[in-house]
């Protein structure tokens, strides 16, 4: 048998559609290098305790052993993905990939003497500027052609279970282009939001590192010379939030993605707001210092992609950066150009890039008479 699936590797986590468009994974992307660990009692959710040891010519190291996502984030030498790094060329993304892939195989292929064997079609992408460089075709060389095998050491249910994958095929996509997929696309194939269709669209993907900004032609093409994207993501502004909140009020908010949900919470009482000693105590002022200087850079970028292709009709701003950014862009928005700016729902932008990944997937199997149902038809 051979499974559909589609990943993101994004700055901040992975989110994929393993097999179809039900199922769902988001692991974070932190990693941290781990032979061992000792434990009094083993984690209940294989998801917090991922620790593998990996071997494959895709990596630079060609082998190691890591803890991977939450597991990975309690430990202080753990990395996370920084902007200098490009996801084609770092081994961090391929490490996080094979393990989320290591996980699916074992609920869903045959184990023989503790091996299981999987095979794989993967959709998957790159930035705009990886693949405006060409680098998307040795990415996906070298996650095709290579050897992978993935060896669960310490994690609950898996320990000592390997698991050998190989890729059937590996489709590269531009993440941009991909979210414009998923905007005119439904799930089924049938085309959605017409009036996007015969309109050029800027599609500013705000991510944890860096913005990518892919404008879409009316015949529905990447515009390689204009299509842009800076080096700014919200992360850095994040970790500046949590480093003053800590100076300030000697509070330690966890993670990045601790502090998204103080600053979106849709209880007023709770949006904005810590809770230091049992007393409520606002961050806002620290989160608009920080959040107001992204937003000008993010928004100084829009102006400038518009002065270049005035024809565009629409931005749509989407990516985790979004969510947070979205009351500062719309202010400094009606103060100045009024663009017609579009935001989607704080779900649809964690999801969007995987989606329209699966959707590709999809297509590519119709245009090939590849039964996807029939491929992945478990031989029991």
């Amino acid at each position: 048998m051979t499974r559909f699936v589609s990943i993101d590797i994004g700055n901040d986590s992975v989110k994929g559609y393993l097999g179809n468009l039900e199922n769902k994974i988001y692991i974070p992307n932190v990693i941290a290098d781990l032979k061992d660990r000792e434990i009094v009692e083993m984690e209940k959710d294989i998801l917090n305790a991922l620790h593998v040891e990996i071997t494959s010519s895709a990596l630079k190291q060609k082998n190691g052993s890591f803890a991977v996502g939450k597991l990975a984030s309690k430990f202080p030498n753990n990395d996370e993905l920084t902007p200098e790094q490009d996801k084609s060329e770092s081994d961090q993304p391929i490490i996080l990939l094979l393990t989320t892939l290591a996980y699916d195989a074992i609920s869903n292929f045959k184990e023989e003497e503790g091996v299981i064997e999987a095979t794989y079609y993967l959709s998957t992408g790159l930035p705009l500027d990886e693949t405006k460089k060409g680098k998307a075709k040795d990415f996906r060389k070298k996650l095709k052609t290579a050897q992978h095998e993935v060896k669960f050491l310490k994690t609950p249910n898996f320990e000592n279970k390997t698991v050998l994958i190989k890729f059937e095929q590996v489709l590269v996509n531009t993440e941009g282009f991909a979210a414009y997929v998923d905007l005119t696309t439904n799930d089924n194939g049938s085309t959605k939001n017409e009036e996007l269709l015969g309109k050029t669209i800027l599609i500013n993907d705000i991510g944890g590192l860096s913005t990518d900004s892919a404008i879409i032609t009316k015949d529905a093409e990447v515009d390689n010379e204009y299509s842009d994207g800076i080096k700014k993501g919200v992360s850095t502004y994040l970790d500046n939030i949590i480093r003053r909140v800590y100076s300030t009020h000697k509070y330690t908010i966890k993670s990045r993605r601790s502090l998204v949900e103080i600053i979106t919470n849709n209880d007023p009482e709770e949006q904005y707001h810590i809770w230091v000693d049992g007393n409520r105590v606002s961050i806002k002022t620290i989160v608009d210092d920080e959040l107001s200087v992204l937003a000008k850079e993010e928004y100084k970028l829009i102006k400038e992609l518009w002065r270049n292709v005035p024809d565009i009709r629409l931005a749509y701003q989407i990516g985790g950066g979004s969510v947070v950014l979205k009351p500062y862009l719309t202010d400094i928005n009606q103060s100045d150009k009024n663009y017609p700016l579009r935001f989607v729902s704080p779900d649809e932008s964690v999801w969007m890039i995987a989606r329209a990944y699966f959707k590709i997937l999809m297509m590519y199997a119709d245009s090939k008479g590849i039964s996807m149902d029939e491929a992945a038809a478990t031989s029991e």
